[in-house]
């Protein structure tokens, strides 16, 4: 018999490491959101910073590039 417990175990210890697994799940998904949060404000302070006519050619490429990808989601799914 193995000896080495698996998640689908019914003696309680498989829970424990699903459970182990999930806690690694959510310390990456709170890692990624709290590095997620940073790089935004780091982006939302240059942008503030930015003079006029820099963040109106900024805002015009975005648009821009929202407006294509968006032609080609279209285009795929013949919408």
């Amino acid at each position: 018999m193995d000896s080495t417990p698996d998640s689908t175990s019914t003696d309680g210890s498989g829970a424990r490491h699903a459970m182990d697994r999930d806690d690694g799940d959510v310390r990456r998904a709170l890692l990624a959101g709290v590095i997620g949060a940073v790089v935004a404000s780091a982006g939302y302070l240059i942008y503030t910073r930015l003079e006029d006519e820099h963040k109106e050619a900024l805002r015009s490429s975005v648009v821009k590039f929202v407006e294509d990808k968006i032609g080609d989601l279209r285009s795929q799914f013949k919408l």
